[in-house]
């Protein structure tokens, strides 16, 4: 009988145990970061395709710097913030502390809703102005790198407001604490490419 059991046996129904073996540092978690790595490395390889055409494009005698509009500086601040506020849900999360998980949570999707409007804001104003994309190269990268960097606030809107939506319904979920700190690394990076794209903006 004892062989039989060990010949049936179901290791994946013990994954619990296994994982408590080993710190709680599952293969699924490790998986789940290897996989945001890879999808960051790749965005990244993006991004610098898109910063150096833009660097390049630059150089045209017929390439006219855009004037930004002001709003930018305040919606960069928004997006601080949001990536301040997740930091704080991450480290609220490992702590247990399921209120102000949930609190910074839900300021985090606020903020990335207010940049993201604020963006939107931002192409209303240069249309008013009258810098379309087709009349200046310039004004057309402006489009690319908001718009597309937007995109991706948009898709990691959706597992960010998953992980709050689990953490009112199971705080105390044992996954919480990596889908919070996923999404935390997420928004720092889109940061740092926010930060960059803004740089390179200014200085054309």
């Amino acid at each position: 009988m004892s062989f039989l059991r060990k010949v049936t046996a179901r290791p994946w129904e013990h994954a619990g145990e296994m994982d408590g073996l080993h710190g709680g540092y599952s293969a699924g978690q490790a998986a789940g970061r290897t996989g945001l790595y890879v999808f960051l490395a790749v965005i990244s390889s993006f991004f610098i395709l898109f910063s150096i055409s833009y660097q390049t494009r630059a150089s045209f005698p017929d390439w006219e710097a855009v004037v930004e509009p002001g709003i930018l500086w305040f919606n960069t601040g928004m997006l601080v913030l949001a990536s301040a506020a997740l930091q704080m849900a991450s480290a609220a999360a490992r702590r247990s502390a399921a209120a102000p998980m949930r609190g910074y949570l839900a300021a985090s999707v606020v903020l990335t809703l207010v940049f993201i409007a604020g963006q939107s804001l931002a192409w209303r104003q240069m249309v008013d102005a009258g810098l379309y994309a087709y009349n200046n190269p310039a004004n057309a990268f402006f489009y690319v790198f908001t718009g597309v960097h937007a995109l991706h606030l948009l898709g990691g809107l959706w597992f960010l407001v998953a992980a709050l939506r689990r953490a009112v319904t199971a705080p105390h979920d044992q996954a919480l604490p990596l889908r919070v700190g996923l999404c935390a690394i997420y928004w720092h990076f889109l940061l740092l490419v926010w930060a960059g794209l803004f740089y390179l903006l200014l200085n054309s």
